[in-house]
């Protein structure tokens, strides 16, 4: 989990707080509401770095973007606490550097309440030093699990062989000139002009003579492919040609007869550092992951749905 500081305070709508208050149950640790937010705090951050404050209006396979972030505030959760349980055996502690990160940390991030929100959530600097505390915990019981862990070379050749030919549009710039007409909207004028139109450069008439008889106000000069102009469909036949290629796409957006004028991919090894860092990040969080479930064993998760369905995510 990433530190958990200098966030921006989330809003929550919590009505109807009755009955017990805790929000999750792990094994016999109860999670109060103060805790659980505090961690839903990263998530809702973690969230919109990637998907922007729209990001609480999707869905991702018929789950809200909402509930993937409370249980995965809950995931945390249970990796953090079964973590802290294992420290003593481990030989794992925070020194008194740390301890002073953790309470510098909690300084920071209760300042982002106000005192009747921390009131409410039965929060203080004591509470949530500790919460910041057990985080520090966590991670350092994963860089002992994890230390050790070496790249096994041939399995990471084949890995980044197949992730470059996957993602190879990622790495490379298509410089493309454009003829775009709109879409009909009774007959087939437009598409039979496009038609027409790409025979035409096909049996030898410049392209760039078409496109200004077609719209002249174009520049002739080829551009960079910006891939959010285009469909899904029209990206893949582009992806699928080469320099010097020209070729008519017929999308629900319209007629675009395209000509590739250069493609620049960027070598392997210029990606090959950061796609490295991401493959060992993604097996060490195996490792660890693996090793964190055999210490939970049968450890029972249980959520509250009285206080669980009374906390929403409010988008500013």
């Amino acid at each position: 989990m990433r530190k958990i500081f200098c966030l921006i305070l989330v809003l929550f709508i919590m009505t109807g707080c009755v009955g017990e208050s805790y929000v999750v149950k792990i094994g016999n640790d109860k999670i109060n509401r103060g805790e659980y937010l505090v961690y839903l705090m990263e998530q809702k951050k973690s969230f919109e770095e990637q998907g922007g404050t729209d990001i609480w209006g999707a869905d991702f396979e018929g789950v809200s973007a909402e509930e993937i972030a409370k249980q995965n505030a809950v995931n945390t959760i249970v990796m953090v606490k079964t973590a802290v349980k294992k420290t003593k055996e481990l030989g794992i502690s925070l020194d008194e550097n740390e301890k002073a990160e953790a309470q510098k940390r909690a300084e920071e991030l209760i300042k982002e309440f106000e005192s009747k929100d921390l009131t409410a959530l039965d929060l203080n600097i004591d509470k949530i030093r500790s919460i910041m505390e057990e985080v520090m915990l966590q991670q350092k019981v994963y860089n002992y699990v994890t230390d050790s862990y070496t790249v096994n070379e041939a399995e990471f050749g084949e890995y980044l062989n197949k992730y470059y030919s996957e993602h190879k549009s990622d790495f490379t710039d298509y410089m493309i000139k454009e003829i775009f007409i709109q879409p009909d909207i009774d007959g087939d004028a437009n598409k039979k002009l496009a038609q027409s139109a790409y025979s035409r450069i096909n049996a030898g008439t410049p392209f760039d003579t078409v496109l200004k008889e077609i719209s002249p106000q174009s520049s002739t000069e080829p551009g960079k492919l910006d891939a959010s102009l285009y469909t899904e469909n029209t990206l893949r036949q582009i992806y699928s040609h080469n320099k010097g290629d020209c070729f008519l796409v017929e999308d629900t957006d319209g007629s675009h007869i395209f000509y590739i004028s250069d493609v620049v991919s960027s070598p392997m090894e210029s990606i090959e550092p950061r796609i490295r860092e991401e493959y060992i990040n993604e097996k060490k969080q195996e490792i660890y992951t693996n090793q964190s479930n055999i210490w939970q064993g049968d450890m029972v998760v249980e959520k509250n749905d009285e206080q669980w369905n009374n906390i929403n995510i409010v988008k500013e």
